[in-house]
C-alpha cells in the first residue's frame, strides 16, 4: 500500500527526484519553479537528517547514543523534536508504538544491522529527557527513530520549499502546498496492498499523508506472514489483519507514526489515538474477497472501484 501523486507527470509539472533514508524523494513542481535550488534545499535536508537519525550510519547522532557504554547524550534540536513527539506518542498508544523496538524488529531479519537482535529489548519508559539531554537507566537499549524521522525530514522541506506550489513524497509520507499548474489541488492516490490499482483519490487539503502496509517488507515462513512491523507489546509482527493504512495527520511527523501505530493497534482500537492527535485514517483490512475499507474520523478521498 503506497501514496502516490495523481496524476504527476501532467502538463506543466516539473519533477525531481533523488535518494534519501533507503528509499527515495519525489518533488513535483510547475516547470516555471527554480527546481535546481529546490533540489539543493531538499538534498540539504536528506543529508541533514541522514547524519543525526539513521541507524544505519557509524556516525550518526543516534548510532553514537547506541554504541555507549554508558548511554546519554545531548541531542540536537531536530533529534530532541523527534524523540519527544515519539515518546508523547508512545505514551498515548500505551506502548503501541515505541521507539526502543529496534532488537524486537531485528529479531525478525528487519531493521538495522548495526543493532544487534540479543540487545535487551526496552520500553519507551526507559528514556528520560532533561531538557535536550537523553538519558536511560537501562544499560545496552537502542533507539530508533526510522517510524517517524522520514515525516520530520518532509515537514522540514516544507519549511524550506515556503513560497512554492509543490508536492513533496518521501518514501511513502506525502504534502503539498499551493495548487497544480492547472489550477485545482494537488492529488494523491493511495495503491491498493500489492498492486498498482489506486483504491482512493485525495485532494490535498494542506495535511500530510502517511501509509503503512504489510506487503512492501513481509515475508512468510512455514506459511507464517511475517510484517516488518513489529508489536512492542506483544514483542511479535503485527498480524491484526491489516493489510495497510493511511493516515491523514495535521503534519509529516505525525502522519508517519500514526501510520505504523495505527497498523500496529488496527482500527478497532487505534481511533482514540488518531482522534487526539486531530488525525484519520483509511484502514484496507484483508478478508476473503481481497480488501475491505475501514474508515476513521472521516478520512477523506474518493473511491475509485
Amino acid at each position: 500500500m503506497a501514496t502516490i501523486p495523481v496524476p504527476a507527470l501532467a502538463g506543466g509539472v516539473r519533477v525531481e527526484t533523488g535518494p534519501a533514508f533507503g528509499s527515495a524523494w519525489r518533488l513535483v513542481l510547475p516547470d516555471t519553479s527554480d527546481a535546481a535550488l529546490a533540489r539543493t534545499r531538499v538534498e540539504a535536508i536528506v543529508q541533514r537528517i541522514d547524519a543525526l537519525m539513521s541507524p544505519f550510519r557509524a556516525d550518526s547522532e543516534i548510532s553514537r547514543f547506541n554504541d555507549a557504554i554508558d548511554p546519554q547524550i545531548e541531542l540536537s534540536r531536530d533529534s530532541y523534536e523527534v524523540l519527544s513527539t515519539a515518546l508523547d506518542l508512545a505514551k498515548a498508544s500505551h506502548g503501541a508504538f515505541d521507539p526502543t523496538v529496534a532488537p524486537m524488529v531485528r529479531r525478525f531479519g528487519f531493521g538495522s544491522s548495526r543493532i544487534s537482535p540479543k540487545r535487551p529489548a526496552g520500553h519507551f519508559r526507559d528514556l528520560r529527557l532533561v531538557g535536550r539531554e537523553l538519558q536511560t537507566v537501562r544499560t545496552g537499549l537502542s533507539l530508533d527513530l526510522c517510524a517517524i524521522a522520514k515525516g520530520y525530514a518532509m515537514d522540514q522541506m516544507v519549511i524550506e520549499l515556503d513560497g512554492l506550489d509543490f508536492l513533496i513524497e518521501l518514501g511513502g509520507e506525502i504534502t503539498a502546498r499551493g495548487k497544480h499548474p492547472s489550477g485545482r489541488a494537488w492529488r494523491m492516490g493511495v495503491e491498493r496492498p500489492g498492486s498498482d490499482v489506486v483504491q482512493r483519490i485525495v485532494e490535498f487539503d494542506g495535511r500530510a499523508m502517511a501509509t503503512s502496509g504489510d506487503a512492501p517488507q513481509g515475508y512468510y515462513f512455514n506459511a507464517q506472514p511475517y510484517s516488518h512491523i513489529v508489536d512492542p507489546r506483544t514483542r511479535k509482527p503485527a498480524g491484526n489483519g491489516v493489510a495497510g493504512v493511511s493516515v491523514l495527520a495535521p503534519n509529516g511527523q505525525l502522519a508517519d507514526a500514526l501510520a505504523t501505530t495505527a497498523m500496529v493497534m488496527g482500527p478497532g482500537a487505534a481511533g482514540e489515538v488518531l482522534a487526539s492527535y486531530d488525525a484519520s485514517a483509511l484502514f484496507l483490512m484483508h478478508d476473503q474477497t481481497g480488501f475491505k475499507e475501514i474508515n476513521l474520523l472521516g478520512f477523506i478521498g474518493e473511491k475509485t472501484t
